[in-house]
C-alpha cells in the first residue's frame, strides 16, 4: 500500500533555510519516493535547460564576480579594464 511523503531538499543546515524543493509524493518506500522526486527535479532541470536555449543567451558569472555580488552584465562593461577601481 503506497505511503504519502513529504520531501523537501535544503542547502545547508539552518532550520529557517527555505526548501529548494518540496514534493509530496506516494510510493511504496524512501527509496521509490526518492525517484519520484529526482525524476520531478531532472524534468525541471530540462524544462529549464530548454527555455535558456529558447532564449539564446546564458550568463556565466566568474567565481571573483558572485563573491563580490556583481551577477549583471551591462553592456560595454566588458571592455573596461577589469582591474580598474571604479569597476564594482
Amino acid at each position: 500500500m503506497p505511503t504519502r511523503w513529504v520531501i523537501e531538499v535544503r542547502l545547508g543546515e539552518r532550520p529557517e533555510a527555505q526548501p529548494l524543493r518540496r514534493s509530496v509524493v506516494e510510493a511504496e518506500d524512501e527509496a521509490q519516493a526518492l525517484r519520484i522526486v529526482l525524476a520531478e527535479a531532472e524534468a525541471d532541470l530540462a524544462g529549464a535547460r530548454s527555455r535558456l536555449g529558447e532564449d539564446g543567451q546564458e550568463e556565466v558569472f566568474a567565481t571573483s564576480e558572485a563573491s563580490a555580488g556583481r551577477t549583471e552584465h551591462h553592456r560595454g562593461e566588458e571592455a573596461r579594464d577589469q582591474t580598474d577601481p571604479a569597476v564594482g
